[in-house]
């Protein structure tokens, strides 16, 4: 499922997205003694001394070569190598190798199946009316399958959960189910650029972005 919306959801949009407001994530590269280096909210990288405190409010108190005591906002972790506060949720593949799992989408669970090849998380029309979403009023767009092009309705949908992780003001699409449209609902790009995602063997790991 491939596509463009033209001039949909103003970039202003996702400015206001509650995780705008949210504590900084880190993720432990190195550990030494009393010296850590983190990834702070997923792109700066710091080297930090027993007692030193980042520009984003993240303080190192302690560490070792097996672990570190970090402060955030007033609150003590234990990292050890390779960890992270960030929100993250691990998938098993089918026997077909495919990922699914049950999503949230505006506070609805409902399974879903995680796709790179789609631009956009995608909902059958019929499914999207059980969960009350006025698709109607969404601006027309076509959209380029596998089987040809469809037509569908461009939404904003305001929250999608999967595990641990919550993105608001994710840009989706509606189109007709049934044999020759949407089977199922799918999550595409527009909800997994706000992730991380590393496999391993059968296990997808995804890890939210700042």
């Amino acid at each position: 499922m491939k596509g463009s919306f033209p001039g949909l959801f103003a970039a202003a949009c996702l400015a206001a997205s509650p995780a705008a407001f949210a504590a900084p994530t880190v993720m432990v590269m190195s550990l030494g003694q009393d010296r850590a280096d983190v990834v702070i909210n997923g792109s700066v990288i710091r080297t930090l001394r027993s007692g030193q405190t980042s520009p984003e409010g993240v303080g190192l108190v302690s560490a070792n070569r097996s672990e570190a005591l970090i402060e955030i906002e007033g609150r003590q972790f234990v990292f050890t190598l390779g960890g992270t506060n960030a929100p993250r949720t691990s998938i098993k593949a089918d026997r077909a190798g495919h990922f699914w799992t049950t999503a949230l989408i505006n506070g609805a669970a409902t399974p879903a199946l995680i796709d790179t090849g789609a631009t956009f998380v995608g909902i059958p029309a019929e499914q999207a009316a059980r969960m009350g979403i006025q698709y109607g009023e969404g601006q027309r767009v076509t959209i380029r399958t596998a089987g040809g092009a469809r037509a569908g309705y461009g939404v904003s949908l305001a929250s999608i959960r999967v595990g641990d992780i919550t993105l608001y003001n994710v840009d989706g699409v509606v189109m007709a189910g049934g044999a020759d449209g949407l089977e199922a609902v799918v999550v595409g790009m527009s909800f997994l650029n706000g992730v991380e995602m590393h496999r391993a063997g059968d296990t997808l790991t995804l890890t939210q972005r700042r």
